[in-house]
């Protein structure tokens, strides 16, 4: 409790001493501001709120009480016009009062069938039967076909019926099935024929577990009872059951409550049972003269538990809701405190004060002045950044990163940037220095940086010299971009005089200081700055119609661009032919010399850069496919570089040269010189293998490479290369060693032996002699004697 204390009254909530007057001020506001109309507002919506609740759920049980009354009282009337119906029926004339039913089997059928028909009409009926009156009464019916009715009792309730005046439908609570003990039940009796002196009934039962989901619905909650009785207090039918004699202990008691105090057809009143209370409806509804009286009844907690429910949701909210004003106070005023805060823990740390001034923004407002004294020393460190800031910017501006300002949004930063913007006009300068390859022992091949750094230099002299209001971008490439700002009323023929006067002057200083040869494309005059992005995508795209090989050149956007398609495409494809076929042979010195005459061959003909370049992207997509041909892949042997963007930053012959030999050509060879030589020695192993099985017999070179699959003249070079000896001189020294193995091991003649080895004797003497120095009998013997 201590540590949650701790930290309590360090986040700040118990307005410890540490904190200022504004941030009790603000906390004690927004307390105000956010707790007072939450606490009406919980207020208001309980007391009218649930009121509204209770009033909405009484009115939904009457109005659910009501309509399963209506429901249950329409299937009754229902079924009181259906039996009305089926006692005008012609098939229950007065034929049947005297009618022998075993004799007439036809007709018995018939009243079978009927019967059944009548069973299935309407979902209340259990049972029809039909009573005939005579002098033997009988019933009739579906499961228990023709019955006799013998008893007196039984006579005298049929025949009570029959002679009902003013009446021919009956409701009846118990009456009785013939010949069964279960008199529980709820019929309806209808007198036959409708017309003229009736002479027996239609009686219709009904089903009990249908009374029951009929009194169900008049229940109000899971907890609720309902039940009907008639005018003597005998049950008709409760939910539990139809047709009892009596309920539960509590029906039975509710509805002697109901019989002795009842003082009008209807009403609701509060009961004590067993210490609860219950809320009971009930009401008479009459059914052909016969009064019933439903009666239904449910717990009070039972139906007020929605409102009790709601009411208590209603109370936690507005206590959430005031909880959550007073977190959401403190919040908003530690949320408003928290710069204040911040600020002044700042200044401390910065100025190591122990505690700070009680009063924040007095605090902070001396803090502020100090904070205005040192920005102006920040300001004068900026003043002396802006020219690095300044060329960043340019740099942006030509490459085309801020695509998404507009003129005047552009025209504004640069004048602060420092540029005079205001009727003014642009014109882009190229200089792009050449000729790295041929400067030997002054500059190295990976010194473009250091070249691109002086020729910038060089540029930014010169215009000094010349008094032009101009920009320079170095773009690391060996080229320099300069932008020369000019008036708009100054005429356009002045502005390229201008432009073309220092574009000669650069080219002079290059060849004199830089001992390099250079092209200077002058741009046309923009009036716009967005236009400064496209004007050098040009420059970049017309510099590669520059002579390669020439000295100095000087170019005009505007003389370039109308005649640039206008050029034919030399190639040289016999040439390129000549490489693919070297790629093919896997000769690397013959690839090479093919590439230097392909080279030379496209310069000579063809000897704009542009020119150049296309031809040698074109010769790298012909030597990708010769190498797809001899079985490698190109990602093998380069992996996943983007060889065509490093061809396209190479501008000079030579570099491209280099290139394609040391980047392309010799990862291809070295790989099929390795692949070639791994091949070359396990075909060297098979023929050893096949040749120390059969060295016996005549075996030649071209039987050899035939039994192998290759040329005679493969197997004989791999034998020259593997084994340092040819195939020939490999044979005969296999030979000589197994004749020098039986010589020792074996008492065989020198005949026998020669001819085992395939040799003839005079041969195999002359050999063995000429190797070895001895004959076979001079061998054996030596050897016989070292042992």
């Amino acid at each position: 409790m201590k540590h949650l204390f701790a930290r309590i009254r360090k986040t700040g909530f118990l307005l410890p001493a540490v904190k200022g007057q504004f941030y009790r001020k603000s906390l004690l506001l927004m307390l105000g501001i956010t707790c007072l109309p939450t606490i009406i507002m919980g207020c208001l919506f309980y007391i009218f709120g649930s009121a509204n609740i209770k009033e909405e759920v009484t009115y939904s049980n009457e109005a659910l009480l009501q309509n399963a009354l209506k429901r249950m009282e329409e299937d009754l009337n229902q079924l009181e016009l259906t039996a009305v119906q089926w006692a005008y029926d012609p098939r229950f004339d007065g034929s049947l009062r005297n009618i022998d039913l075993k004799q007439e089997y036809s007709t018995t059928q018939e009243l079978y069938r009927t019967l059944v028909g009548m069973k299935g009409f309407n979902p209340l009926i259990d049972q029809v039967h039909l009573y005939l009156d005579g002098l033997s009464p009988r019933i009739v019916s579906d499961p228990d076909g023709i019955e006799a009715v013998d008893g007196y009792e039984d006579k005298a309730a049929y025949r009570g019926i029959i002679d009902s005046p003013n009446k021919s439908s009956f409701w009846l609570n118990g009456f009785p099935r013939v010949n069964q003990q279960d008199n529980h039940e709820v019929v309806l009796a209808q007198k036959v024929p409708g017309v003229g002196e009736p002479y027996g009934l239609l009686v219709f039962y009904l089903n009990r577990d249908k009374l029951v989901e009929m009194v169900r619905e008049l229940s109000l909650g899971k907890s609720g009872h309902s039940f009907i009785f008639d005018e003597q207090g005998n049950f008709v039918v409760t939910d539990k059951g139809a047709g009892l004699p009596e309920g539960s202990p509590f029906e039975s008691a509710l509805s002697a409550q109901i019989m002795r105090h009842r003082t009008s057809e209807s009403g609701t009143f509060l009961y004590e049972w067993e210490n609860r209370t219950y809320t009971v409806t009930y009401g008479d509804f009459s059914k052909l003269g016969l009064e019933w009286t439903y009666v239904t009844a449910a717990s009070l907690s039972s139906l007020t538990a929605p409102v009790q429910l709601l009411s208590k949701i209603i109370i936690a909210i507005s206590l959430c809701g005031f909880v959550l004003a007073l977190l959401l106070s403190w919040l908003a005023s530690k949320r408003m405190y928290s710069p204040i805060s911040r600020l002044v823990r700042l200044f401390r740390d910065n100025r190591h004060l122990s505690e700070p001034n009680p009063d924040e923004i007095g605090f902070l407002e001396n803090e502020w002045r100090h904070l205005y004294e040192e920005s102006h020393e920040l300001r004068d460190k900026l003043e002396k950044a802006r020219p690095g800031l300044r060329s960043s910017f340019l740099l942006h501006l030509i490459q085309g990163h801020y695509y998404y300002l507009n003129e005047e949004e552009l025209r504004e930063r640069m004048s602060g940037f420092g540029w005079t913007v205001n009727d003014k006009g642009f014109l882009l300068i190229l200089f792009q220095v050449t000729g790295l390859g041929r400067q030997q022992g002054r500059f190295e091949e990976n010194d473009v940086q250091l070249v691109s750094f002086a020729a910038e230099n060089l540029v930014q002299e010169l215009t000094r010299a010349l008094d032009e209001e101009a920009d320079t971008i170095n773009f690391q490439d060996m080229s320099v971009g300069i932008l020369l700002s000019f008036n708009k009323e100054e005429p356009a023929e002045t502005v390229r005089s201008r432009a073309f006067h220092l574009a000669n002057s650069l080219a002079q200083a290059s060849s004199a200081v830089l001992k390099f040869h250079s092209t200077v494309l002058a741009g046309t005059p923009m009036m716009r700055i967005t236009d400064i992005p496209g004007s050098l995508q040009q420059l970049r795209q017309v510099v590669r119609y520059r002579e390669v090989g020439e000295g100095n050149q000087i170019l005009s956007l505007e003389e370039l661009l109308p005649g640039v398609t206008g050029d034919t495409v030399p190639y040289p494809f016999a040439a390129e032919k000549e490489v693919t076929q070297a790629i093919r042979m896997g000769f690397k010195d013959e690839v090479y010399d093919a590439i230097q005459s392909f080279m030379e061959t496209l310069v000579r003909e063809g000897s704009k850069e542009m020119f150049i370049q296309d031809g040698a992207v074109q010769l790298l997509g012909s030597i990708q496919h010769a190498i797809l041909e001899t079985g490698y892949h190109p990602r093998a042997l380069y992996g996943d570089d983007d060889l065509y963007e490093e061809l396209r930053q190479l501008r000079e012959p030579d570099q491209i040269t280099v290139w394609l030999k040391h980047r392309i050509v010799e990862p291809y060879c070295e790989t099929l010189k390795r692949d070639q030589t791994l091949h070359l020695r396990l075909l060297v192993e098979r023929a050893m293998d096949y040749i120390k099985l059969t060295f016996a017999s005549d075996l030649s070179l071209e039987r050899c490479a035939e039994h192998l699959g290759t040329s005679p003249f493969t197997l004989s070079k791999a034998f020259k290369q593997v084994t340092g000896s040819n195939y020939i001189d490999f044979l005969m020294r296999l030979k000589i060693d197994k004749a020098k193995e039986m010589l020792i091991g074996t008492d065989m003649m020198v005949n026998e032996i020669a001819q085992q080895i395939g040799y003839r004797p005079s041969y195999l003497n002359r050999l063995f002699k000429k190797l070895e120095g001895v004959t076979p009998g001079q061998y054996r013997e030596q050897a016989m004697r070292k042992e």
